[in-house]
């Protein structure tokens, strides 16, 4: 809504406030007694308070004279914004408030004569329809609609989808189906041309082969596809003219998705949701790589890493972008960690913007290890395991080559003998913080402990970067460590730090957290003392509570 239309509607709105609340208390004044005393009395001045606030709206009930003293625009901007009608279009607005916008309509209708009668008579308020409704009541509809575009939908759960034949489908500009059942009978109505089509949204069942006699009609100006189930023909035409593309696969990448994808020169958002369950082979080399010079924002979902490599080694997009890789059944990850960090590095030309810090959560169950930036991500979907520890040291490894090292943050979360040597073979890499989320169990601080001090005789190391030779703190540039949930030994702290320190004059070690601690040992002021001497803060943070610094806490748990 344009700035100037706003101020005026908060204007008029607020004028009309005050002189409602004036108009009240000058009534109530006339019922005003000062020498009431008696409980009689209060009653009765609270009863002549009530009747005055009904008399009140009663005599502005049906005053019609702000509504038609506000311009046609201001209206349309007030009633625009009941309605979301700058959003019935968007392809991304939640199937929720779009069901909701009939019943939204009724209600505004029955506020008074002037409203009902003014939305009447705007085709703008009567662009959306249900087909699961009755034929009249879509009749109705399209008549009030007039010549505005249309919004059309029907949803899980409907019946009597036959109403669609109502429709003027050369006015429709966006068509959503979440119900499979009605399928073949929108891709009958897909036979049409359509040419002011958008936005479509379109559900089969899964496993349903499409029936190729029914070709689709002719759609120039769709930009929006959203395909459950269902894929569109590689050689249609409109492609060249999509900016997103999402599909929901039942099947891993094959030939016809990447004559598809190479169909979309203008693609800026792509979306695949694949439930695939085997890898039935390599794709064949005849296709070119395909290139998406205009994409920007990429989410891929694939059963198996072998599936997602054989698309995005064919995948060229030149322009820096948002992307987003999971993967829920990782075998044998280790020989596509350099696909992997193929999807997360930049692109030429973006050489300015590595990013500064990243995140890697390793947990101990799902998802196993997701590793993220302000634009990238990829979630591995395995529980580490000690076998493991390898190949997830370098994929981490992988992708903070290839972003310059950024500044990480490490998560623990559901602590295993896997993550913690995990955690230890990481010690080489630029940590800035670590995160323990532990347990209650007393050895979870002892085990977090010997993993960030990396001997070899505190865990059993495995070949390659596990294993650690020296004695010297690996954790160089850690700064921050953090733990929550957990009973914690102060004397294990204050010995690991002046450990540290006996072996790096200046330590990097700024701050230490206890999130909701049980805390033992040496008592917390001496341990505070102790910290400050070698300029580390000590922190107790409760739940819910704002921070307190230890040294306002004595005594011990």
């Amino acid at each position: 809504m344009p700035r100037k239309s706003t101020l005026r509607i908060i204007s008029i709105v607020q004028a009309r406030v005050d002189a409602f609340l004036k108009e009240i208390f000058d009534l109530c004044e006339s019922y005003e007694d000062s020498t009431a005393k008696g409980l009689s009395d209060t009653i009765a001045t609270e009863i002549a308070i009530y009747d005055t606030l009904e008399t009140v709206i009663r005599r502005r009930r049906n005053e019609r004279t702000l509504f038609s003293r506000l311009a046609t625009d201001i209206v349309h901007s007030i009633f625009g914004i009941a309605l979301d009608v700058d959003r019935i279009h968007d392809p991304d607005l939640p199937s929720n408030v779009l069901k909701d916008y009939g019943d939204q309509l009724e209600r505004m209708r029955r506020v008074s004569s002037a409203w009902n009668n003014f939305l009447l008579s705007s085709p703008r308020y009567w662009q959306v329809i249900d087909i699961t409704r009755p034929a009249k009541a879509i009749t109705s509809v399209i008549e009030r609609s007039r010549s505005a575009p249309l919004c059309v939908y029907s949803f899980v759960g409907t019946s009597r989808k036959s109403s669609i034949r109502l429709v003027p489908a050369a006015r429709v500009q966006t068509l959503r189906s979440d119900d499979a059942v009605a399928y073949h009978l929108y891709r009958q109505f897909l036979q049409n041309p359509m040419p002011a089509l958008q936005a479509l949204e379109i559900r089969a069942l899964p496993w349903m082969g499409d029936d190729p006699s029914e070709p689709l009609g002719n759609l120039p100006s769709i930009r929006h596809l959203k395909a459950q189930w269902w894929q569109p023909p590689a050689d249609a035409a409109w492609l060249t003219g999509l900016k997103e593309l999402v599909l929901w696969r039942t099947s891993e990448p094959n030939m016809e998705l990447l004559q598809v994808l190479s169909a979309c020169a203008n693609l800026e958002q792509l979306s695949i949701l694949s439930t695939d369950e085997f890898v039935v082979g390599e794709l064949p080399d005849a296709i070119s790589p395909i290139a998406l010079p205009r994409l920007r924002s990429i989410y891929l979902t694939f059963k198996s890493n072998a599936s997602v490599a054989k698309l995005i080694r064919r995948l060229i997009a030149p322009q820096c972008f948002r992307r987003t890789l999971y993967v829920e059944q990782v075998l044998n990850f280790g020989l596509h960690i350099a696909d992997y960090g193929r999807f997360i590095s930049l692109e030429e030309g973006c050489s300015d913007q590595y990013p500064n810090s990243a995140y890697a959560l390793i947990r101990g169950s799902y998802p196993g290890l997701k590793y993220k930036t302000e634009s990238r991500q990829v979630v591995l979907d395995k529980v580490p395991s000690v076998e493991d520890v390898p190949a997830f040291y370098d994929l981490v490894q992988e992708f903070q080559s290839v972003l310059k090292r950024p500044s990480l943050t490490v998560i623990i979360n559901y602590p295993s003998e896997a993550t913690w040597l995990l955690l230890k073979s990481l010690g080489d890499q630029n940590i800035h913080t670590i995160v323990a989320r532990l347990t209650n169990n007393s050895s979870d601080t002892g085990d977090f402990l010997k993993a960030i001090k990396a001997h070899p005789a505190d865990l059993p190391g495995l070949d390659g970067p596990v294993t650690n030779a020296t004695t010297d703190w690996s954790f160089k540039s850690l700064r921050v460590i953090e733990i929550h949930n957990t009973y914690v030994d102060l004397d294990d702290f204050t010995g690991l730090v002046e450990e540290y320190l006996h072996k790096n004059c200046k330590p990097l070690l700024e701050e230490i957290i206890l999130v909701n601690c049980t805390l033992e040992g040496l008592e917390s002021n001496h341990a505070v003392e102790r910290l400050e001497k070698i300029g580390i803060a000590l922190r107790l943070v409760f739940a819910g509570e704002a921070e307190e610094s230890l040294s306002g806490y004595s005594g011990t748990s």
